[in-house]
């Protein structure tokens, strides 16, 4: 039996209502599959665009706001960069950085024995300059000397420091003779 325009009007009113509702869900399930279905899938793909996107822009905002503490962080990293680097010796100082250890052994009354600058000790960052010292003095101007060399500019380390043979003197102080390593860093 075909179905033409004459034989569904024939048809009982049920079986119409029928029909018509059938022709409805099928229009209905052709425009979700068609037209409803992936424009939703695009907009909710759009909308988890928008957060990323939004989240991001949140973010950026924060780190432009810090941006001035950002900036005076980094100008005080590179001013305490430029202090460390400028503890550590260029080749060209070497010589006026033993004169300085000289004159200050001097300066605090050591009697200096030995003065042995060694030779060059390169690292990786770094080169170690050791200097032999020996002197005779006081406790006192042998502390003297330490807070000297404390007081350098530049980086160096007193090692090996060892006291020997105390004698007391007429002035009822000992002296002391005494032998360390300087090492500048």
């Amino acid at each position: 039996m075909a179905l033409s325009y004459d034989s569904i009007i024939k048809l009982p009113t049920s079986k119409k209502v029928g029909i018509l509702a059938l022709v409805v869900v099928l229009i209905l399930v052709i425009y979700w599959q068609i037209s409803y279905k992936p424009t939703r899938e695009r907009i909710e793909a759009k909308e988890a665009q928008l957060t990323k996107l939004t989240r991001e822009m949140k973010e950026k905002q924060r780190i432009a706001a810090d941006y001035d503490k950002f900036k005076e962080e980094t100008a005080r990293i590179q001013e305490d960069l430029q202090r460390y680097v400028a503890k550590l010796p260029d080749k060209k100082e070497i010589p006026n950085l033993l004169k300085s250890i000289s004159n200050m052994s001097q300066e605090a009354g050591l009697e200096v024995l030995l003065f042995k600058p060694q030779g060059e000790q390169s690292a990786e960052y770094y080169s170690r300059v050791p200097v032999e010292l020996k002197f005779v003095g006081s406790y006192h101007r042998v502390g003297r000397f330490f807070y000297y060399v404390g007081t350098l500019p530049r980086i160096v380390n007193i090692e090996n420091f060892s006291i020997q043979n105390a004698q007391k003197t007429n002035k009822d102080e000992f002296l002391l003779s005494a032998s360390l390593s300087l090492i500048h860093i």
